[in-house]
């Protein structure tokens, strides 16, 4: 363990390159003292450091792709496989900020189709082929998403509108 001094005089020295300019200081240059008083609950114990851990939030983004279905019938919804988190960085306790989508068809969809992207909690509608929402924000970031479709109307579909790809991008904390 070492003391206040000598920490002091080691975070002087990790500093000084970064203040060796014509009589200017670093702008993140902090006063060890300065920053132990700030703290209500000053870390205990020699050389004990605290950490703002609000500030060290992980965040990160994963993204997944699946294929789109393909649509026989017209009035019948018709779901994507789930496409699941990926990376080593998103664990449950992660929280969802933004979800980005884009999906295709390999030939132009009819009017009336209805899209939807879902997680574990909310389906949301979806305003077209690409975008972004935050109507996630808060969910876990490691939900897995599905993509849902409906074509307004009944019978069969002539000819069957052939689902290409779907993917999302999800940014989470």
């Amino acid at each position: 363990m070492r003391s206040r001094t000598t920490l002091a005089v080691l975070v002087m020295q990790i500093m000084l390159p970064c203040a060796v300019r014509a009589g200017s200081q670093a702008p993140a240059a902090l006063e060890l003292d300065t920053y132990l008083g700030r703290s209500n609950n000053p870390p205990s114990g020699q050389g004990a450091l605290q950490l703002n851990s609000a500030a060290a939030k992980v965040s990160g983004t994963w993204s997944g792709s699946g294929s789109t279905p393909a649509i026989i019938h017209r009035g019948a919804v018709y779901q994507a496989a789930s496409i699941a988190p990926v990376g080593s960085g998103v664990t449950p306790s992660s929280k969802t900020r933004r979800v980005s989508w884009q999906y295709s068809f390999l030939s132009a969809p009819p009017a009336g189709v209805h899209a939807y992207l879902c997680n574990y909690a909310r389906c949301v509608g979806l305003s077209g082929s690409s975008g972004s929402t935050t109507a996630f924000a808060g969910d876990s970031g490691f939900s897995y998403f599905s993509f849902a479709f409906f074509i307004d109307g009944k019978g069969a579909m002539t000819p069957t509108l052939q689902g290409s790809s779907s993917r999302v991008m999800v940014d989470y904390e």
